[in-house]
């Protein structure tokens, strides 16, 4: 019980932030999936490795690695977004992917090399169960965001790229006037 009150708070919380911040209900959705599934994954490698996680792993590390990894998912639709007001799909996704490769890759890469000192160094179990926890996940979460979320941003552009082009040409138009 406590696990799903966790989970639907943090997922509610972050969902709610980006209903505001993106005024789209599609792309915070497909951001928090995309996440949430880099979550999924990474708990379920203990399980089918067979190894024993603390119960208390699972509910931090859930709301942790939303919380951080989120970030990487919303650098990469924000700069889609611009970039698809010039260009097409494609080409959008192209500049996106050069343009947030460093920052996700450098950001991702301090998270993962962290949670692996941490799970490495650390005499408690449980700290060490959670550096663990967070180096593979800041990895899921890289894995997700610069290979998965394109697509899903390419194949679902249309749910929400016409308003939010609608609003930059009118912004644009009125800036030149």
């Amino acid at each position: 019980a406590d696990m799903v009150k966790v989970n639907a708070i943090a997922i509610g919380a972050v969902l709610v932030v980006l209903l505001i911040l993106q005024k789209s209900i599609v792309l915070p959705v497909i951001l928090v999936l995309c996440i949430e599934t880099a979550i999924w994954i990474n708990l379920s490698i203990p399980y089918f490795a067979g190894d024993i996680v603390f119960y208390i792993a699972y509910l931090i590390i859930s709301s942790i690695q939303l919380g951080a990894t989120v970030d990487y998912a919303i650098l990469f639709s924000d700069r889609y977004r611009e970039a698809r007001v010039t260009h097409s799909k494609k080409d959008a996704i192209v500049e996106t992917i050069s343009a947030v490769m460093v920052s996700v890759l450098t950001s991702g890469s301090v998270l993962t090399v962290v949670g692996f000192l941490l799970g490495k160094m650390s005499s408690n179990g449980l700290l060490a169960q959670l550096g663990m926890f967070l180096g593979v996940g800041a990895i899921c979460s890289l894995a997700i965001v610069l290979f998965v979320l394109p697509g899903f941003l390419y194949l679902l552009d249309g749910l929400f790229m016409k308003k939010g082009a609608k609003e930059h040409k009118s912004r644009t138009h009125a800036k030149k006037h």
